[in-house]
């Protein structure tokens, strides 16, 4: 819990200093800005490791297979990714880029999520007999 206050403390000094240093230098409040969600990015990575902890949990417990889960994991980080890319993109002016990191994001999670349909696709198969 206390990391959300931390977050936005960091964030609302980032956006202090992105609006004071804007007028002056839009390419130093732009990289200011990256900084801040990086040190951001890190406070919230410390409840990665719990995350995943329970995730190996569930993936045991169920008996659900690695090859199921992974595809899962890699399109959250694929959609956070695409996000946070796609904001940068806004923030600097690059609307058609930000767009485009998008379209992008969202083929990467489809493909990324093919082998979980086609573990589901071969699941039906079993279940209808064929």
């Amino acid at each position: 819990m206390e990391q959300i206050f931390e977050i936005a403390a960091l964030a609302a000094l980032g956006a202090v200093l992105c609006v004071s240093v804007r007028r002056t230098s839009p390419e130093y409040a732009l990289a200011l800005s990256a900084v801040c969600c990086v040190c951001a990015l890190g406070c919230a990575a410390r409840l990665l490791s719990p995350v995943l902890s329970f995730l190996r949990q569930l993936q045991q417990m169920s008996g659900m297979s690695a090859a199921v889960l992974s595809p899962l994991l890699k399109t959250v980080a694929i959609g956070f990714l695409t996000q946070l890319s796609g904001s940068f993109c806004q923030e600097a002016g690059e609307q058609a880029l930000a767009k485009a990191v998008e379209l992008c994001g969202t083929l990467l999670a489809v493909y990324a999520s093919l082998p979980l349909a086609s573990a589901v696709l071969e699941l039906l198969r079993e279940m209808l007999g064929g």
